[in-house]
């Protein structure tokens, strides 16, 4: 019985101490002055922290000459109006990178001309409606290109064009053909990630 008694009382022991180690060692980790100075060494960096892209403008012709190329080939197709689409309806990017697209204007008929404009989320329809008010003399690109990131140049049926830019910053826009009656056929989602 003396024997059964002190494994016991040795197993309490040995439960207790193990239980004060443990309950020692977390509240060692990551308390105490040291810790506490480096917590706030960091809060003030992160909060004076301002990333780039929230301060500069964007800019779609500062290409980084570094950075990697997405290629995408984008055929504006269809002979009239209510056949006509982009070849794609989603267009998806890495931020940071060049963006080389690939713009093939596939119509036979005189009548489909096709450009391509990037626009801020939302706004596809004001940025036809202002391409519009530009009118064919400004190539349908309007003064101010408040909502719009990007414009290509108008193509004639059977024409192509390299359209070569910086990826705008992290978040969801849209492109869209400006070209007078297209906007609301000839649009998609453009993502950059």
């Amino acid at each position: 019985m003396n024997t059964k008694t002190n494994a016991k009382q040795q197993t309490k022991i040995f439960s207790l101490l193990l239980i004060a180690a443990t309950t020692s060692l977390i509240f060692s980790c990551g308390s105490g002055d040291n810790a506490t100075k480096e917590t706030s060494a960091d809060t003030v960096a992160t909060d004076s922290y301002k990333p780039e892209s929230a301060t500069a403008v964007y800019d779609a012709a500062k290409i980084d000459a570094n950075a990697p190329v997405m290629e995408v080939k984008l055929d504006a197709l269809g002979n009239s109006m209510d056949v006509m689409s982009f070849s794609m309806p989603e267009i998806r990017v890495k931020a940071g990178s060049t963006v080389k697209i690939y713009l093939n204007n596939t119509s036979k008929d005189a009548a489909m001309k096709h450009n391509f404009f990037i626009v801020k989320n939302g706004t596809m329809e004001d940025a036809a409606n202002a391409a519009l008010t530009a009118g064919s003399d400004k190539n349908y690109i309007p003064d101010d290109k408040t909502n719009i990131l990007y414009t290509s140049k108008i193509l004639d049926p059977g024409q192509s064009e390299e359209l070569v830019f910086a990826a705008p910053p992290v978040g969801e826009y849209q492109f869209v053909c400006t070209y007078p009656g297209h906007w609301q056929k000839m649009n998609g989602k453009f993502i950059v990630e």
